[in-house]
């Protein structure tokens, strides 16, 4: 497994791309399996509520493989599903690791509040981190462009988040 752990740290870092993954279901369920650990982890230390628990654990995987799937398929694409959809999910487990739980862990021991400015900061430097890495591997899983990559990846941010204010019970 630490071989896989590499090479999604080398496509988060941009020396490699989902083409460079085997195509292989059981590694795509792993990666999953070890995505929603890492969420798992992540909701445990910030405390989140019940609706957070369902959107991270249940429907992110679920709508971030299908919309990986989806988007192949609108580019003709399909053939790269399995290695797309597990750079996407295994690169979330290295940014995972690597950065969001230890950001998380820090400011929480720092006592910083997350509505603060500084937290803010914090958090859009993170997105734009996962905007770059997912668009990156959009961008070659689809042979289009990092613009294209970003936007869709971005989209599916706001998407997310969404579906998470949605579910904490804020409405229209």
């Amino acid at each position: 497994m630490l071989h896989f752990l590499k090479a999604f740290l080398d496509i988060v870092l941009w020396r490699r791309g989902p083409q460079d993954l085997p195509q292989s279901r059981l590694l795509l369920w792993l990666t999953a399996a070890a995505y929603v650990a890492v969420s798992i982890a992540q909701l445990t230390l910030l405390e989140e509520p019940a609706a957070a628990w369902l959107v991270f654990v249940v429907l992110d995987p679920v709508l971030l493989t299908a919309g990986v799937f989806l988007l192949l398929q609108l580019f003709g694409k399909t053939d790269r599903f399995l290695q797309t959809a597990t750079a996407v999910l295994g690169t979330g487990v290295v940014l995972g690791l690597c950065m969001f739980l230890p950001v998380q862990w820090l400011l929480t021991q720092a006592a910083v509040p997350p509505g603060s400015t500084a937290a803010g900061m914090i958090a859009l430097g993170m997105v734009v981190i996962f905007a770059l890495v997912t668009g990156r591997i959009v961008k070659l899983a689809t042979d289009s462009n990092l613009f294209t990559g970003v936007t869709l990846s971005l989209t599916y941010f706001l998407l997310i988040n969404l579906l998470l204010h949605l579910a904490s019970g804020g409405g229209g």
